[in-house]
This record gives C-alpha cells, sequence and structure tokens, in this order.
C-alpha cells in the first residue's frame, strides 16, 4: 500500500495512504497522540487511534490541491504523477501545501525544519516564475527547478515564493513559501458575456485595502511588478517567524470546505456548500466567538457593499490550535464585480453573493435585491444578536467616507482609474441603502 508521511514542523503527525482499491486512508501515529500541545489535522478528523477511511479524507487532502482541472493535469504532466487523484499529485507536490501540513516520502526523515535555505531571484528569473502558467509549468514549478514543490488551493493561477529582507527567493528543502503571488485572472469568456479580469490583481488589492479600513482582519499585500508581468503578492497568515528568528514555522489552519467534509466542488452554497448559517453555528465553538462570528457577519455585509460574489466556503478558513481549539483567520480573496459590470460585461441583475440572506420567500442571493432587513432576519435565523447586528450595519454607514478617502490615499498615481472609480462609487452607491 503506498503511504506518505504527514508532518507539522517537524513532528510526525499521521500516515496518509492508499489502498488497493484505490480508497484513501489516514491516521494518527502514537507518538503524535502522545505529544503535548497535539491538535489534529482537520476538525474534520479529531484525534484517535482508529484509522480514518472515507470522504473525510478524500475531501481534505483533495482540498489542499488546486480546483482548477487544467492545473492539476499540468502538475499530472509536469512530475509524471500516475493519476490526478489527491494521493497521487500530493506524493509529488505535497511538501509545502496551506497550513501546516507536509506530506513527504514514507519512512524518508523531513530534515532540520528549524533552519533556512534558499535561492535569491534576480528579476528575470522571478519573471519566469511568474509567466511559467504560459508554458505548462504549474504554480511556477518550472521544469529546471527541480526541488521546488507545492500546493496551493483555488483556481486562479499563482505561486508561492519565500520573501527575506524585500528580496524574492526560491525556498530549497524543508522551508516554507511565505508569499502567495496571483496572476490576472484575465477574460472569463461565457455565451452570453465576457467578464474582464485582467485588472484583477489591482481589484483585489484594493478590495483588500477597503476592508482593512473598515477594521476587518485581512493579510498585508502588495502588487508586485516585474518586466511585463505583475502579481498581487499577499503575506501568508499561516506562516511565522519561530520566537528566535530563526526559522519560519507553518500554522495550521484549514477552510470550510475541509472543516465540514465538503468536496471543493461543492463550495458553493447554491452547489450544496455551506452558508451563513452552518458557519455561525459552528463559529459557536470558537476560541474567539463573539469576535469570529461579529467579524463573520460584518464581513457579510461589505462582501454586499462591494459586490464581492466569492465568499464561498473555501475563502473562509480557521486556525487549529492545541487540542482542536479553533479561531478564525483573517479575510482573504475578496474581488469586486463592479468593474465587470458593463455593456458587454455582467449585468448587476446577474451578481449574486455566494452565500444567502434570509428573506420572506427562501433566500436571498441577487445583490440588487438585498437590504438592510434581511441582514437583520439573517441574524435573527443565525442566533446572532440585533443588537450587534444594528451595530454592524450603523458602523459601515457611518464610515463609507473615511474608508474611501483613507484608501484613496493608499493607491499610487499608475492605478488603474477604472478600477478605482467603479469600486469605490459602486460601495458608496450600495451604502446608501444602509440609512434607516
Amino acid at each position: 500500500m503506498p503511504k506518505l508521511d504527514v508532518y507539522m514542523n517537524g513532528y510526525k503527525v499521521g500516515i496518509f495512504a492508499r489502498d488497493g482499491t484505490g480508497s484513501h486512508q489516514f491516521h494518527y501515529v502514537d507518538e503524535w497522540l502522545s505529544q503535548p500541545g497535539n491538535r489534529p489535522i482537520s476538525l474534520s478528523m479529531p484525534l484517535r487511534h482508529q484509522p480514518y477511511i472515507g470522504d473525510e479524507v478524500y475531501n481534505f487532502f483533495d482540498n489542499l490541491l488546486p480546483d482548477n482541472p487544467e492545473i492539476r493535469n499540468r502538475i499530472l504532466a509536469r512530475y509524471h504523477a500516475d493519476s490526478t487523484q489527491p494521493f497521487d499529485l500530493l506524493a509529488k507536490v505535497g511538501a509545502d501545501t496551506v497550513g501546516a501540513i507536509q506530506l513527504l516520502a514514507h519512512d524518508v526523515a523531513p530534515g532540520n525544519v528549524q533552519s533556512i535555505h534558499y535561492q535569491t531571484l534576480d528579476d528575470t528569473e522571478l519573471e519566469k516564475i511568474l509567466n511559467g502558467y504560459q508554458t505548462g509549468a504549474p504554480l511556477g514549478m518550472l521544469a529546471e527547478i527541480a526541488d521546488f514543490r507545492i500546493s496551493l488551493a483555488g483556481a486562479q493561477e499563482k505561486t508561492a515564493l519565500l520573501r527575506l529582507k524585500d528580496q524574492w527567493c526560491l525556498p530549497q528543502g524543508t522551508t516554507p513559501t511565505t508569499h502567495i503571488l496571483k496572476l490576472p485572472i484575465g477574460k472569463i469568456q461565457s455565451h452570453s458575456h465576457t467578464i474582464d479580469l485582467t485588472n484583477s490583481v489591482e481589484n483585489e488589492w484594493l478590495c483588500t485595502l477597503i476592508a482593512k479600513a473598515f477594521g476587518l482582519p485581512v493579510p498585508e499585500c502588495f502588487v508586485v511588478k516585474v518586466g511585463e508581468c505583475k502579481a498581487l503578492a499577499v503575506e501568508r497568515f499561516d506562516r511565522r517567524w519561530a520566537s528566535d528568528d530563526r526559522w519560519i514555522m507553518r500554522l495550521p489552519q484549514e477552510d470550510f470546505c475541509q472543516v465540514l467534509n465538503i468536496p471543493s466542488a461543492g463550495k458553493y452554497e447554491s452547489h450544496g456548500g455551506p452558508g451563513i448559517l452552518q458557519i455561525m453555528h459552528f463559529l459557536l465553538s470558537s476560541a474567539e466567538v463573539d469576535q469570529d462570528r461579529y467579524d463573520f457577519m460584518k464581513a457579510q455585509v461589505l462582501f454586499w457593499l462591494l459586490a464581492a460574489t466569492d465568499g464561498h466556503a473555501k475563502n473562509f478558513s480557521i486556525f487549529i490550535e492545541a487540542d482542536g481549539r479553533f479561531r478564525l483567520t483573517p479575510f482573504y480573496d475578496i474581488l469586486s464585480v463592479y468593474p465587470v459590470i458593463k455593456a458587454k460585461g455582467l449585468h448587476m441583475r446577474d451578481a449574486k453573493l455566494a452565500m444567502g440572506l434570509k428573506g420572506s420567500h427562501g433566500k436571498k442571493y441577487a445583490i440588487e435585491q438585498i437590504f438592510p432587513r434581511h441582514f437583520l432576519a439573517t441574524a435573527k435565523a443565525v442566533g446572532f444578536d440585533k443588537t450587534a447586528m444594528m451595530h454592524i450595519l450603523q458602523e459601515l454607514s457611518a464610515s463609507v467616507d473615511q474608508v474611501i478617502e483613507r484608501v484613496t490615499e493608499q493607491l499610487p498615481d499608475d492605478f488603474p482609474q477604472e478600477i478605482q472609480a467603479t469600486i469605490l462609487d459602486g460601495l458608496k452607491a450600495r451604502s446608501a441603502r444602509l440609512t434607516f
């Protein structure tokens, strides 16, 4: 039976295996079960001696991989994997994943994780990595870089690198990446319209600045331009320098598809994924229950104000702490559709939130049909205090002008005017509905 050893920061946690029928299974090793400060790799697989055999194993590990089938096929081709099944792909690229998980060959020691090894990159090398997808390289893993193996979830073209003292570096050995670099999404063609996201880098950066200005926790990010290439560099919040500043720790985390044992294809509520009710109920057990539930509901209102339609289950995550405690991570992947609302683009009536709000007749997804009363009804349905929900609505309403002024001052002179105008004007116009 082929096996992979699962590590967290140098500690062997368990064994991931695939049996002769292709079924995926996982079990925790005894050393980890007796380790002080231990924790599960997923809240869907609590610590226990018995092995896990079932959907929770497949879905957890599958959600570590890119959602995009094309990127998975490129990983298969690049590394001659046996299939696009989670075990086969992670056997090739599981050395650096989201969270703390490292998947390594069975019975092969991971080396000294409490050290940093890397190769610095010049602009030419960086540009080549960022443009790697154009030549079939998955996640920037070029054919000539044999030791660079990473896995990143999501559908977008991206890579991850190490950044030390303002210098981009290629991590080596067990050294983790510290930043995710996201490429422009480009144009998405459908039978009825074209969604032009060639400026998705600036769009996401602006939306992140707005969320931060409204007081929501978000990762630090900045635009990288090298040669003819641009990308959004997002500082990983699942990485942290050790107290001695000699090495970088991987922090255990998982997204809500992993938490709730849902395949990545079910990340949208309309496709069977979780909605506000399920996540708010789950957050009742958070180590920061009041703050996490408040921030989650505040994020739902902000997504509506920004017409940010991609707030699905994979775009919310938790940190997993000792003894299975957990709390929300910062918010990420916030992208507005205001810039693509145009004659040949998306019509505003078609813009929908990923998670619906409670209406008088079922769920409300369409942004144009949502009003403050729907947030209040949703708050009541999920057991969230009405006074707190009113405070969120009033807080956002009162802050809009100040937020717009603050983020405008942060934008460089060459920031795309259309992105700035459509998002900030859209935010201002939508916020008019918050008046009571």
